[in-house]
């Protein structure tokens, strides 16, 4: 069982200015010039076609037009017709403060100087921002199939799927794709406090039940930060939790991914960074029901409280680029110790495995040294880590207060991440070595 924030270092680190890199670029075969204009016969897709037809998308989306936005779409093509106008009435029941779509990337051929039709595909960002719960607008990313079919034919969309990364090799296929507008045939909305729950409708009373659970986490956490927190920092008031049944749902949600959590807090860019000290716009929180968290309240209340506590610091991230990332026994340490702080620590579910691996039972022996990421997930150690996590920011809480503790994680966050141990223990005003050394004692005290 495995909680956590998506591990998408490359995503987070490039998406934070892909926007400004890619917008309104293109690609191999466009043109844009008049020339080609001249010759009657020449097909010829313009960048400011492009452009109207995203602004004539957005104007539909925003005025409620269902059919001016399928419009746009293959006629021929029912399914996809279909599909659209489900999209279309999903986002509008979402509370959106801003909401718009924007060019990014063209690739293939957008011109034929024979008069034959063209096929390209155009990348395309769904800018948006929930209303009191987005610090910044977020982005997620479609590929348009596009067809031009004579010189005066317009702009028809065959197809409609997520957009890659634009550099390779992240851990995601997509970006930030699918949200369950596109692929639930229905969403609804339940209010949580300042929270909202997305479900599907036959997790609709799910949603319902958990929303005072949901609304108190958010609340705790909250609590939590504006007592010890940085005043001066941006935190968001409230949050975005969607429901799903099974890993393999868990991770096709805002991403393409194989998942092995219970819940995930995916962090998302702001659309537009530039001097913005704000490089985290928003997240999505899912949650797999089929977790064990799902048997009682007290689960749901960890889970949610687990979670938010992640989604809760992701507007400090530094989102520069780091070869090995964030400590994660520093994001999920404070995580669980958010969750955790007011439980004695002999009622932790995973007390067990504690035990045993100081004992010396479990395929690593405790050594008394922090976890590494390299070794995060080696050999079914990674919930015995999480929990390793958590008794150092408990350690560090007793020891330093916890005022410190959090001043020490916001540092973690705003330093690149291969430098986030070192920026917690300059906070903190003590070296690893002896942090660990105090730690390890404190562990096995613990822990015997």
């Amino acid at each position: 069982m495995t909680l956590g924030i998506l591990s998408l270092v490359l995503v987070v680190a490039v998406g934070a200015g892909v926007g400004l890199v890619l917008r309104g670029g293109g690609t191999g075969g466009d043109t844009t010039g008049d020339a080609a204009a001249t010759d009657p016969n020449t097909v010829v897709v313009k960048d400011d076609e492009i452009a109207k037809l995203v602004q004539a998308h957005t104007a539909a989306l925003t005025s409620g037009d269902a059919k001016a936005f399928t419009s746009i779409f293959d006629k021929k093509n029912a399914a996809l017709t279909r599909d659209q106008a489900r999209v279309f009435a999903n986002l509008r029941k979402m509370p959106l403060a801003e909401q718009s779509y924007q060019v990014l990337r063209r690739q293939g051929r957008a011109e034929d100087s024979f008069g034959r039709g063209v096929k390209f595909t155009q990348d395309v960002a769904f800018v948006h921002r929930f209303a009191g719960i987005d610090l910044r607008p977020v982005s997620e990313w479609y590929r348009w199939t596009i067809e031009k079919a004579s010189p005066k034919a317009p702009l028809v969309v065959t197809k409609v799927e997520g957009a890659p990364p634009p550099t390779g090799g992240e851990v995601t296929k997509t970006m930030y794709y699918p949200g369950p507008w596109d692929v639930w045939p229905d969403v609804t909305v339940t209010k949580a406090g300042d929270n909202l729950i997305l479900a599907r409708p036959q997790n609709a009373a799910l949603a319902r039940r958990m929303a005072p659970t949901v609304s108190a986490a958010a609340a705790s956490d909250l609590a939590f930060w504006r007592k010890n927190g940085d005043p001066g920092a941006e935190v968001p008031s409230g949050f975005v939790v969607a429901l799903v049944k099974g890993q393999t749902q868990l991770g096709r949600l805002f991403r393409t991914a194989k998942a092995n959590e219970a819940g995930v807090s995916i962090a998302m860019p702001s659309w537009r960074t530039g001097d913005d000290t704000v490089k985290i716009g928003g997240t999505r929180v899912v949650m797999d029901t089929t977790s064990e968290f799902f048997r009682n309240e007290q689960g749901i209340m960890e889970i949610s409280e687990h979670e938010l506590a992640h989604s809760l610091v992701a507007g400090l991230d530094s989102a520069q680029f780091a070869l090995f990332g964030r400590a994660n026994w520093i994001t999920e340490g404070f995580a669980e110790y958010v969750a955790g702080r007011n439980q004695p620590i002999n009622g932790n579910r995973r007390i067990s495995e504690g035990r045993a691996y100081v004992a010396g039972q479990l395929a690593m022996p405790f050594d008394g040294k922090l976890p590494t990421n390299a070794l995060w997930d080696f050999k079914q150690m990674t919930s015995v880590n999480y929990l390793m996590g958590h008794l150092a920011m408990r350690f560090a809480a007793q020891k330093y207060g916890e005022r410190k503790l959090v001043a020490g994680v916001v540092a973690a966050y705003r330093a690149p991440g291969d430098d986030s141990e070192a920026a917690l223990f300059q906070a903190l005003g003590v070296t690893k070595a002896d942090f660990e050394r105090q730690w390890a004692g404190f562990v096995r005290a613990q822990l015997a």
